[in-house]
Order: structure tokens, then C-alpha cells, then sequence
């Protein structure tokens, strides 16, 4: 009998069967007389059809009435129901899933999330806080915090390890979600767009829908080499990754607030892998740790025993047992006296104003303010924090330790590769007035 997870965050709802992900599908609806469509065919067609688009339903799941006039979509409930159905039937539904669920879930919300769910194709045996789940096998003991990018919001989860996990509290940031970011990067590229090719996107329903459409692949690329050069109608624009984290910055400086605000001194934030999607998502906090993408299925698998529910009547569980104290190894960004502020190389250093790219041919080290065919990693200045974010599939040692998550950089770190001459080390410049 296959187990799974039926993830519910309106980022996209993913579907797991073990620890694979299966299928993810936005939480969007398109809704007109003749049909609704949900996930990700609704989300290509929600800007060029703005009056017939739904994207509350799940943040908003309750019997509340939605204008429309088609008779299957007569609230929110009927919404979320419609978009479990058709994910359904395009995959292959585990045998048992186990549901995880955002923590700020009101009773009344996950009593008609469980009615919905019993509707629909999925068997759910279990149901479970996404939060306390995603770092139940990996926190040390201690207060720590679990922050998870939303549609509309941002979510901050204070959990308590010992000899369990315990869901303390979960604080909403509200206009500090994905659309959010999203509205502000779509600016910088039609303000871009507007001034280098005299071409406003938003003055055509199907541009603004395209513009949409590829601004995941512009902004991963900008991540990667530091500026995009945009295409779109057959216009080009050119846009920094630096424009990008500072039309970021108001945003991510209400999340940092709710951090500070939820945190003790030795609090690990634990990040969902949508923060690193979003530019200056790494520099959240200073003890900072990126979650695989499959975080909540590796745990549903560990717990399986403990939260499946053979009566059927599910409960939402918050607390589960947590790894012992000597198995927990949690790569953390620790923060230092001196932050840095250049990169040395041999007896070269370069100031990390701009994006600088670490690359390696044949057999040596090296790093340059000028994108290399193969980057293996990218180190980009944020409000005065320098961040290390390594490319898919290298190997990067920092310190001595292999490295894959986004980390902030500290003054005395030293960046390698195993088997390869040469050394970058993060070093603070002081400035002296004359």
C-alpha cells in the first residue's frame, strides 16, 4: 500500500507518493458560465482574463458565497474541491495520504478542509502541522522557527524542540507573498521594458499574461549570472539582480521583522525551498537553514507510525517526536563580529558590490565579476550582507564543509572545492576617513 502527502499551501498544492513529488498545482481558479479551471492552466490564463480569476479560495477556504454564475462554484469550499478533483486526475493518487497543513488553519477551516478532502479521491489517514513536520527530524533542542512563503502571505512558525516538537505559535505576515514579489519584480521589468524599448507589457492583456508567464525563468537566471536580458514580443530588456532584490526589500523586511520579533538569540530559521527562488530570500536571518523541497514528505515518512489515524477521525497533530539530540546536524549561518565585504583570491580582492561568480577550470579556483560559462555559485551584496547562493549539481566547500544551501557570508570564511588548488576567503574592509 503506497503512503504519501497531500501538501496544502497555495503556492502550489503538492501531491507525494513516498518521498517523490508527484504533481504541483497553483492555487488558482479561472471561473466563467461554462467551466472552472484550476492550477496551473488557470494560472496562464489569470491575467488575461483578471474578472473570471480566483486565487483566495484556499487563504479564505469557508462557505462564504463567490460571485459567479456557474452553479459548481457556489464558495470558496466548492473552489478548493474542484482543484482536488482535477489534480486527482492527473496522477496517480497514493494509497493513504497524510494531509499538512498550515499552522494558521482555523478549526473551522480544517474541519471543512477535512469534509472537502472526503469528497474527493484522496484517502487521507492523517493530518498534520506542515511546520512542525518540515523540522521535527532536523532542529537541535531549543526554540526554532519554520517560515513558509504563501500565495498572499507569509507564514512564521515558532516550534519548541526537546524531547518533542511543539507548535508554539504561527504569525501571519500579511502582503508578503509570492503574488507580492511577483507584482514587484513584473514592475522593474515593464519600467524596463518602458525606458529601453518604448514597450509597456501591461498595455496588452496577453503580453502582461506572457510577461507573467516567464518572469520564474528571468528571475532564476538573473540569480544565477547576476542580470537577465529579458525577450518579450521581441523586445529586450536588460534587468540586475540588484533591481530585483531591492524592489524585494520591502517586502522581506516585514518577514524580518516577524522574525525578530518570534526569535531567541540561538532560534534556527528554517526556510522552505521557495526562499530560494526569491532574490535576498537567503538573507532572511543570520542562523538561517534552507529545507530540501521534499522536507514535509521526508518527515511524514519518519512519522508515519505516529500520525496515522486507523479510526479515520483525524485530529491535528503539533507536536511529534523529535530526533535525538546527537543525531541533529544542522548547517546553520552563524552570524560574526565583522560582516564581509570583499572576496580575496590569491592576492587579489574584489569588493562585492555587484554580483561576483565562482567558477573552476581545469584543476583551479576562481572568481570574477563577469558571468562564466559554468558558474558553480554567485555572491551578491544585500543591504550590506553578503550572501553565497551554489548552482545545481556543484560541490562547493565552505570551511571545510560541503555546502548547498544559500548562506550569508562572514568575515574568515573560506570558500573551496574538494581536490582543487586555491582558496576565496570573505574579508572585512575597513574605511578610514581621511
Amino acid at each position: 500500500m503506497s503512503k504519501g502527502v497531500l501538501e496544502i499551501n497555495d503556492c502550489g498544492l503538492r501531491v507525494f507518493d513516498g518521498t517523490n513529488e508527484v504533481i504541483e498545482s497553483p492555487g488558482v481558479a479561472i471561473i466563467n458560465s461554462r467551466e472552472i479551471v484550476t492550477g496551473t492552466a488557470a494560472l496562464m490564463r489569470a491575467r488575461s482574463h483578471p474578472t473570471q480569476v480566483n486565487h483566495q479560495f484556499w487563504r479564505r477556504l469557508s462557505l462564504e458565497s463567490v460571485k459567479s454564475d456557474n452553479p459548481g462554484c457556489r464558495h470558496h469550499a466548492d473552489l478548493a474541491f474542484c482543484q482536488l478533483k482535477e489534480i486527482a486526475g492527473l496522477c496517480d493518487l497514493p494509497d493513504e495520504v497524510a494531509l499538512a497543513v498550515p499552522g494558521n488553519f482555523t478549526h473551522e477551516q480544517l474541519a471543512l478542509l477535512l469534509g472537502v478532502v472526503k469528497e474527493s479521491a484522496f484517502n487521507a489517514v492523517a493530518l498534520v502541522d506542515s511546520a512542525s513536520a518540515c523540522i521535527s527530524s532536523c532542529a537541535p533542542r531549543g526554540v526554532h522557527l519554520h517560515v513558509e512563503l504563501h500565495r498572499h502571505q507569509t507564514l512564521v512558525s515558532r516550534i519548541g524542540v526537546h524531547e518533542q516538537t511543539e507548535l508554539d505559535i504561527a504569525e501571519t505576515v500579511t502582503d508578503a507573498g509570492l503574488q507580492h514579489f511577483q507584482e514587484a519584480w513584473a514592475r522593474i521589468f515593464t519600467d524596463a521594458f518602458i525606458m529601453q524599448c518604448r514597450f509597456d507589457p501591461f498595455h496588452s492583456a496577453e503580453a502582461e499574461q506572457q510577461l507573467y508567464d516567464l518572469l520564474p525563468q528571468w528571475i532564476a537566471r538573473a540569480m544565477r549570472q547576476g542580470e537577465v536580458m529579458a525577450e518579450l514580443d521581441d523586445r529586450t530588456a536588460k534587468v540586475s539582480l540588484r533591481q530585483l532584490q531591492d524592489a524585494s526589500t520591502p517586502i522581506l523586511s516585514r518577514v524580518r521583522a516577524m522574525i525578530d520579533n518570534l526569535s531567541d538569540a540561538n532560534s534556527v530559521v528554517f526556510v522552505s525551498h521557495r526562499w530560494a527562488e526569491i532574490p535576498g530570500g537567503a538573507q532572511l536571518a543570520e542562523r538561517i537553514h534552507l529545507l530540501p523541497h521534499n522536507a514535509v514528505a521526508q518527515a511524514v515518512e519518519k512519522h508515519w507510525q505516529e500520525i496515522h489515524s486507523e479510526s479515520g477521525n483525524l485530529r491535528l497533530i503539533t507536536n511529534l517526536s523529535a530526533a535525538p539530540a546527537t543525531e541533529v546536524a544542522v548547517q546553520v549561518n552563524a552570524a560574526a563580529e565583522a560582516a564581509a565585504t570583499h572576496l580575496l583570491h590569491g592576492h587579489r580582492a574584489l569588493a562585492a558590490h555587484q554580483p561576483l561568480f565562482v567558477s573552476w577550470l581545469n584543476g583551479k579556483l576562481d572568481i570574477t565579476p563577469t558571468p562564466p560559462t559554468h558558474p558553480a555559485a554567485t555572491i551578491t551584496n544585500h543591504a550590506g550582507r553578503l550572501a553565497l547562493r551554489v548552482d545545481a549539481g556543484a560541490k562547493l566547500m565552505l570551511n571545510g564543509e560541503t555546502i548547498s544551501a544559500p548562506v550569508n557570508l562572514t568575515a574568515g570564511d573560506r570558500i573551496g572545492v574538494a581536490d582543487f588548488d586555491g582558496v576565496i576567503t570573505a574579508i572585512s574592509v575597513d574605511q578610514y576617513g581621511a
